[in-house]
């Protein structure tokens, strides 16, 4: 069986018969169990019940040796126990029983097992383990021969206050061993349980008790075994046999315990173990010491009989590697994928990243940062301008995560999407809530941001301004915020309020491109206001128009008025030379025809009539038509809202996948719906980049009248003196002429740039 079957005295007069007589003398009522080296309680309980393996705590190894004091019968094993995991528990033994008879006949039997405990519950296991014999009797009869156990473990108490109880029962030879009793000294034969000329080793039925209490102090292993449960008549079976056993472990200290067991052979047992913790790369180390005599209660002629054990345990202990999985499933593995989806997020890798942020959202509810994940789902939807995704995800959130710290963000977020769609009312509406709910919180000053954006865009300049003064610096929309404010006060006429807030930009260090970029819009819009303002500074202003870098996006606008400057004050060679740049290096610049218009002039004060001509007769051409007709716009806006129904499926399908674990079908899914969203996403880029021209459009044509006007006019002023003889106009009637139009007293305003 399992536990190996044999004890040494039944072994040995069975084998001897065996080989003698050759006929089963097999008396079933007197086997007898070892239990010197099967344990319930410890790794050892294999060899007792396959499912007690199951309250091993860690990589558990024993080591142990049974003999007489004479040396003619001895049992030696080794078998390791290593917990997977907190259900799982696998062990494997080695078992070596031998004895000489009359020094000159042997007798070998060697196990080889394997054991598998799965705890059903937590409290509650189920065990198996399957034995291969080697039976060597006496060089005449060799053999092999399987056997298997199965059990059933039950832990009702395990706390510090009460105690570990562990209760188990086994069917010990479900399988049985069969030995033949059939010569077999051509060689080794297997041996199944069906074979004829075999007895079968006895199926039995084992009850152990295993408890620890008295603050670990006091260990009590009682087994109850009835033998030959099945027995078999034609083998000379009489029936079942108990046979109790019980050991009382008493520890002194934590390092040393005293113990006294009455075995089911019927020996009275007493010994010691001694035992040491965290000993080099040993979690755990023991020694057991056992010793009895033949003599103190029944006389089996064996005489003094010792037992030595060694308990080793090592590496992390059940509940370490559970804690430490638990670690990695609840900390690394979500902390490693929320890395992940951010990386993707910096990379403005936005589908993507919204997959991974929905996959830290899904697979890992618990984690502390799954409301910024589901925040960052969002902010990728909306980057990708899927706001009716990012509008769900954000709702979900606050119904999700009605305590987190991200609360407020949602409620801005869902506010800034209506403004970026132009549904001012309701984003306004948001607004108040956020007031109201969140008035001390950090999102409160974007909201105001975007509130005094919705005023300014409404005209309702001094209420946007009244807004945006709440925003200090260092905080993110700063520049923004000044800007909007002095071209709201601009509007309003507030020259010396317009020239503070474009100089706070200026003297503001800067963070970022886009902080640059506005630094070179606020000194174009500054040197606007000294050029045409009440106090006028035309020197001021082309110093101011000077110090914007080439790069910056406004570089056009400023060497325009760089030109105007020097044409204001009839420096018509000083105003050529930007005029020209804009021409030469930005063809596609919204204020090409002003700086034709400027060329224009120049050639007029210069009195290069045919050269004002051609320049004029370009501005008025160029001016004549929008950028953006309106024929465009309508095109434009029909092709959109064609896509917007197919972006909207894309948007819902991109959804229900960010809410789906990476699996293969889902992987084929999102890879399926790539093709689509490219389409769909370059459509909307398309269109963002001609609203973009549009709005630039709309700024030209806010001047394209005047151009309009100042180019005809000038035009035919240049052809009245082309007409007259020798071109008798001098220039000074020239100067006077232009006098007469409108030097761009009012330069044309930009809007926040984007």
């Amino acid at each position: 069986m399992a536990r190996i079957s044999f004890i040494k005295s039944i072994a040995l007069g069975l084998s001897l018969a065996s080989f003698l007589v050759a006929s089963p003398m097999y008396s079933p009522h007197k086997y007898q169990q070892n239990d010197w080296f099967g344990e319930f309680g410890g790794n050892t309980s294999m060899y007792v019940n396959p499912a007690g393996i199951a309250e091993t705590d860690q990589m558990e190894v024993t080591v142990g040796f049974f003999s007489t004091i004479s040396g003619e019968a001895s049992q030696e094993y080794i078998t390791l126990t290593f917990p997977i995991d907190y259900k799982h528990t696998l062990g494997f033994s080695y078992f070596e029983n031998g004895a000489t008879v009359d020094g000159n006949y042997s007798y070998d039997e060697d196990a080889f097992m394997i054991g598998y405990a799965y705890n059903l519950m937590q409290f509650l296991a189920l065990g198996v383990d399957l034995s291969i014999l080697h039976i060597n009797q006496f060089g005449s009869n060799k053999q092999f021969t399987i056997g298997a156990d199965v059990g059933i473990s039950w832990n009702p108490i395990a706390n510090s206050k009460f105690g570990h109880l562990q209760i188990g029962l086994a069917f010990q030879n479900a399988i049985q061993p069969a030995i033949s009793t059939a010569d077999k000294s051509d060689g080794y034969s297997f041996i199944f349980m069906t074979e004829e000329n075999a007895y079968k080793i006895p199926s039995n039925l084992n009850f152990s008790i295993f408890y620890r209490g008295l603050n670990r102090m006091l260990e009590v292993k009682a087994e109850v075994g009835v033998i030959d449960l099945i027995h078999d008549d034609d083998e000379g079976g009489k029936g079942t046999n108990i046979e109790p056993s019980v050991t009382l472990t008493y520890y002194l200290s934590q390092f040393l315990g005293v113990r006294a067991r009455f075995t089911k052979e019927g020996y009275p047992v007493i010994g010691a173990t001694v035992n040491v913790k965290d000993l080099s790369f040993f979690r755990y180390l023991a020694l057991d010491l056992e010793m009895s005599h033949d003599d103190i209660y029944e006389q089996k002629n064996r005489g003094f009989i010792w037992a030595v054990k060694v308990t080793a345990r090592f590496g992390d202990t059940r509940e370490e590697k559970i804690g430490e999985e638990r670690y990695r499933r609840l900390k690394i593995e979500p902390e490693n994928d929320y890395r992940a989806a951010m990386r993707l997020y910096l990379n403005r890798q936005f589908l993507e990243a919204s997959y991974a942020f929905g996959k830290v959202q899904t697979k890992y509810p618990a984690f502390h940062l799954v409301d910024q994940a589901a925040f960052y789902k969002a902010k990728s939807f909306e980057n990708m301008r899927m706001h009716k995704a990012a509008k769900s995800v954000y709702d979900d959130a606050i119904k999700r995560y009605p305590q987190s710290d991200q609360l407020p963000k949602y409620y801005f977020q869902l506010m800034n999407i209506d403004y970026k769609e132009g549904k001012y009312t309701e984003a306004m509406t948001k607004y108040q809530g956020i007031v109201q709910k969140f008035g001390e919180s950090d999102v409160k000053a974007d909201a105001d941001y975007v509130a005094g954006q919705i005023k300014f865009e409404q005209g309702l300049y001094q209420e946007s301004v009244d807004l945006l003064a709440a925003i200090l610096p260092g905080n993110a929309n700063y520049f923004y915020a000044r800007y909007t404010m002095g071209i709201a006060y601009s509007r309003l006429s507030k020259w010396d309020e317009a020239e503070n807030s474009f100089r706070d930009i200026i003297e503001q260090p800067t963070s970022n491109q886009s902080e640059k970029d506005l630094q070179d819009a606020a000194l174009v819009k500054l040197g606007h206001i000294y050029f045409s303002g009440e106090n006028a500074n035309i020197g001021e202003a082309a110093r101011l128009y000077g110090q914007v870098k080439s790069s910056s996006p406004v570089y056009d606008e400023a060497m325009l008025g760089v030109a105007w400057a020097f044409l204001k004050v009839s420096k018509p060679d000083e105003a050529l030379k930007p005029a020209q740049w804009i021409i030469q290096n930005l063809p596609n610049s919204f204020l090409i025809s002003e700086a034709y218009l400027v060329e224009g002039y120049c050639y007029f004060m210069k009195r290069d009539y045919k050269r004002s001509e051609a320049s004029l007769a370009k501005a008025e051409k160029l001016t004549e038509q929008p950028i953006v007709s309106s024929a465009a716009r309508d095109s434009a806006r029909q092709a959109y809202d064609s896509m917007a129904e197919e972006f909207d499926a894309v948007q819902v399908e991109a959804l229900d996948l960010a809410r789906q674990l990476p699996t293969p079908r889902v992987e084929k899914k999102r890879a399926a719906l790539k093709p689509a969203f490219d389409k769909a996403n370059k459509s909307i880029e398309d269109y963002a980049s001609f609203m973009q021209k549009s709005i630039q459009s709309d700024r030209f044509e806010a001047n394209r009248k005047r151009i309009l006007d100042d180019a005809g006019f000038t035009l035919a002023t240049v052809k009245t003196k082309m007409t007259q003889s020798g071109g008798g106009s001098s220039s000074m009637e020239g100067l006077e002429d232009l006098e007469d139009l409108d030097d761009l007293d009012d330069l044309d305003d930009l809007d926040d740039l984007e």
